[in-house]
């Protein structure tokens, strides 16, 4: 389960945003640093091919796909001192970050924390988040230094160390420079929060127009590579609360389509490298994450190790083409499923039962 951590400056809507994909209600309130611990959520990705899948199976349970959440106590500033900065520990623990960016107006929401404009919030939280990894990079480059000079085999990572201190001196994700894995594991005991993949969500006014305009300014200050969506958490939020066919409705009025949330997911699920896939049976229908560029053999240990260790072959079909043909069964009758082996590389959306033997 991927762990995603939520971020920003104070009254930009973080904990609704939390609320809206988690279905809890963490408390919020219209004034600065409201949230004064971190809150813990599952969210689970929404996919209708899943639901499809398990209406035409009928299984005892379905599983959804999840996110581990964290939403963090409001950032400071840099320069100023507030709540955010004892937190970025937990932070580090992170797999990635979900960075919430405000960009509505609401007389009852004081924005003197944050303001409005969530290109100038981008450019604050990465010049924030920089110098939160250059206070560390540069506690670790004087130790990397005296270690080097005892031990050459140690000069490579003490150079490593020593770029990174001049990328993020100059403000600078490190995410913005390429690094080789020697390089990226001297950096392993640090967790470097520039470093991790970080999707913005700029939380816009439920009918402004200005909405993906303002979310271009974004991508223009973000790192290239960084996913920027739009959406209201607000209306996010409420819509999470009704049940699956109201929501669907209210979204399908709005003309929201599935709704902002299942962006969210899909782009924080790409920018962590990982790739859906399905095992469907009488006892469940499962949705399961392995990274991208996962074999067959690799992917069968997500579901259970002794399958990893005995795998034999895989069979294969794409969720669209089960779901389309009626069910498992009926897409083996129809041709659809394949037999691959254990070098097979599982495509998202991968349906697979796998043939083992231990």
């Amino acid at each position: 389960m991927a762990r995603v951590g939520i971020v920003g400056l104070p009254n930009v809507g973080k904990t609704t945003l939390f609320n809206a994909l988690t279905g809890l209600e963490a408390h919020t309130a219209p004034h600065p640093f409201s949230t004064v611990e971190p809150a813990v959520g599952v969210a689970r990705v929404p996919d209708p091919l899943l639901e499809q899948l398990a209406a035409l199976e009928h299984p005892e349970k379905t599983v959804h796909a999840t996110l581990d959440l964290l939403d963090l106590p409001a950032m400071a500033r840099p320069g100023s001192s507030g709540l955010g900065a004892r937190f970025l520990a937990r932070l580090r623990e992170m797999e990635a970050l979900a960075v919430v960016l405000r960009a509505f107006e609401d007389e009852g929401v004081p924005d003197d924390e944050s303001g409005t404009d969530p290109a100038e919030q981008a450019e604050a939280l990465l010049l924030e988040l920089a110098l939160a990894d250059l206070e560390v990079f540069a506690r670790k480059a004087e130790k990397a230094v005296k270690e080097a000079a005892a031990d050459a085999t140690k000069r490579p990572m003490a150079a490593a160390v020593a770029r990174a201190v001049e990328v993020l001196d100059q403000g600078k994700a490190l995410r913005t420079e390429s690094w080789s894995e020697q390089e990226e594991a001297a950096f392993h005991d640090i967790a470097p929060l520039t470093l991790k993949p970080a999707v913005w969500v700029v939380n816009a006014g439920e009918d402004d127009p200005a909405a993906e305009e303002k979310a271009e300014a974004v991508r223009a200050r973000v790192p290239a590579g960084d996913t920027v969506v739009a959406l209201s958490a607000r209306l996010e939020e409420e819509a999470s609360r009704l049940d699956p066919e109201e929501r669907v409705e209210l979204l399908a009025g709005l003309g929201l389509g599935e709704g902002a949330l299942s962006r969210v997911v899909r782009a924080t699920y790409d920018a962590l490298g990982l790739v859906t896939f399905y095992t469907a049976g009488d006892k469940e229908v499962h949705a399961r994450t392995v990274r991208r560029g996962a074999h067959a053999r690799e992917a069968a240990g997500k579901v259970h190790s002794d399958m990893e260790r005995g795998f034999i072959r895989a069979e294969i079909a794409p969720i669209a083409e089960v779901v389309a043909a009626g069910g498992w069964e009926a897409a083996k009758a129809a041709g659809r499923v394949k037999v691959e082996g254990r070098d097979y590389i599982l495509h998202d959306g991968d349906v697979m039962l796998v043939r083992f033997s231990v």
